[in-house]
């Protein structure tokens, strides 16, 4: 059985175990993958950590994200980790954008 999305993509491959979906689709003149990651989870995770982390920041160690490891790579966060880029890290933490992934306030 084929299984199509509204945009014509075609599931090649799904886990169940972690949701992950890979699609394709050919336009004519070559093949275009899409892989999606289900976020929702680790999001509600992430917001649920954030509204009862402890607003002060005492100790040693802090769990201030977690980032599906997509986003990672795709968004060059595990590069800027092999670097050591400290400010592209709190760049990218810091961003409003990025929200999502903080599980916990304030500035990095």
């Amino acid at each position: 059985m084929t299984i199509r999305d509204p945009d014509g993509f075609t599931l090649v491959e799904h886990d169940p175990k972690t949701g992950r979906s890979v699609w394709s689709y050919f336009d004519g003149q070559k093949d275009i993958y899409r892989v999606d990651y289900p976020v929702d989870e680790t999001i509600k995770e992430n917001a649920e950590a954030r509204a009862s982390a402890a607003s002060n920041w005492k100790g040693d160690y802090h769990r201030i994200a977690s980032i599906p490891l997509n986003i990672v790579h795709a968004s060059g966060f595990a590069e800027a980790i092999t670097q050591q880029d400290d400010k592209f890290l709190s760049k990218f933490l810091n961003d409003s954008d990025n929200r999502a992934w903080r599980t916990k306030d304030g500035k990095v």
